[in-house]
Parts: C-alpha cells; sequence; structure tokens
C-alpha cells in the first residue's frame, strides 16, 4: 500500500512540474513586404507618402501583448494636417491570407492610456493621504498596548504588544513605489509616442506606435489615414524559436 501511495505521488509532482515548467517565446518580428526600405541602427524602416503626407515607419519589438513601431511623419503639403494614432489601424491575416480580423484594430491610443494612468495617481494620492491617518493611528495603539503590557502584573503578557505601525509604514512604502512607477509611465507616454497633433505645414514629428499583436498571423497590414485616402504597409510575421 505504501508503494502504490509512493508511486501515485510521484507521479502527481512529475505532472506538476511538467505543467508549472514553460519553455521561451517564439521571437516575433514583422518584416515589411516591401523590400525598398531602409535601415537605421538595424531597424528597417519603410516609408510611402500621399498628397504631401510622409509615414516612415519601422517595427521595432513584440512584447506586452502589443506591436512597438516607431514612426516619422513630415507634412510636406501646404496645410496643417491633423496627425491622430487613435484613427491609425491594422489588420491581421492567416497564411492564405484571410483575415483574423472582422474588422480594423485601432492603435492604442496614448490619450486614454495617459487618462487612465492619471485616475490611477489620483487614487494613489488618496491612499497615501489616507495612510497619514492611519500611521498616526497605529503608532498610537502601539504606545498604548507597549505601556499596558509594561504596567501589567503579568510577566507573560510582555510580548503581547501591536506592531501596527510596522504593516502601515510598509504599506505607505508599497504606495510610493507606486506612484513613482506611475509617474514614470505618464512620462513615457507623454514624450515617446506619437500623440494627437496638429502637423504644420513642412513639419515632422517623431514617436512610438503601439497595436495589439496576433501571434497566430501570418501577415499584419498597418493602414493610416490621410485626408479621406489611406496609407498602406504589409508586414510579414515570422517567428524565430528560442531553445531552452
Amino acid at each position: 500500500m505504501k508503494r502504490k501511495f509512493t508511486r501515485t505521488f510521484f507521479a502527481l509532482l512529475v505532472f506538476s512540474l511538467s505543467l508549472s515548467c514553460s519553455g521561451p517565446k517564439n521571437i516575433i518580428k514583422l518584416e515589411p513586404e516591401n523590400e525598398n526600405g531602409k535601415w537605421l541602427y538595424g531597424q528597417n524602416f519603410v516609408s510611402d507618402s500621399l498628397y504631401g503626407i510622409i509615414y516612415e515607419v519601422g517595427f521595432d519589438k513584440q512584447m506586452d501583448n502589443k506591436y512597438w513601431f516607431d514612426f516619422n511623419i513630415v507634412n510636406r503639403s501646404n496645410m496643417p494636417v491633423l496627425i491622430d494614432p487613435a484613427e491609425f489601424y491594422c489588420e491581421a491575416y492567416d497564411a492564405a491570407q484571410n483575415p483574423l480580423t472582422p474588422e480594423k484594430i485601432a492603435a492604442i491610443d496614448p490619450e486614454e492610456e495617459i487618462f487612465e494612468l492619471e485616475k490611477e495617481l489620483s487614487r494613489n494620492e488618496a491612499r497615501q493621504k489616507n495612510q497619514l491617518g492611519l500611521t498616526l493611528f497605529a503608532a498610537g495603539i502601539d504606545i498604548a498596548t507597549g505601556i499596558a503590557t509594561a504596567t501589567d502584573d503579568n510577566p507573560h503578557n510582555n510580548h503581547n504588544r501591536t506592531h501596527l505601525l510596522y504593516d502601515v509604514q510598509g504599506a505607505k512604502i508599497e504606495n510610493e513605489f507606486e506612484e513613482q512607477s506611475l509617474s514614470q509611465l505618464v512620462d513615457s507616454w507623454k514624450s515617446s509616442t506619437i500623440r494627437k497633433t496638429t502637423l504644420e505645414s513642412m513639419y515632422s514629428m517623431q514617436g512610438r506606435v503601439f497595436f495589439p499583436s496576433f501571434p497566430e498571423a501570418s501577415y499584419i497590414k498597418i493602414i493610416l489615414p490621410v485626408d479621406e485616402d489611406f496609407i498602406e504597409f504589409g508586414f510579414k510575421q515570422v517567428q524565430y524559436p528560442v531553445k531552452p
């Protein structure tokens, strides 16, 4: 009976370990279908223009379920043009060029991301204000219990002290780290992305644009508006296995 139990336990252990162990993910790259692009520090940029608006687009990486692209946009027309990444779209296709998305998928809107982060910062600020009251309350409780146990005639109660201040201070530090991280994210979105901008004639802008990723796709198409028309860039998705 003992041997049977041991074998069963060992089998369950091996099965659990096999479930918990996972290999490295494939590295995903998007290679432009148009080979007439230019290279810049190892990054392949493709470009096209329409009505004097020039888009230069370079795939950077796939991370956090997003495609990361670097954009350079130039307005060579004689009129200002509104650039809004919320109107940038992508489509995914399988190997037979059948669409995997029922409709065009919008790029990640920086304004929405910044707004959500700012709301979380506001919540964090409220938590920190509440933390001040909790700190004073916890310190008072710790002092009171310390006095009570010190003046108690029973020596066995000397260890019965609260340590609320320590726990509250730990939560305070955690909130401060979270605030710093959120602030850095807000700054990054504000400074490094293409944001909604009226691009004046003969001016350019550079920044990053994020699209939802589709690991199961074979082809990706980026669709960028110009007035009532579009510029399209096609990419072949290639997955490179990584050995453990």
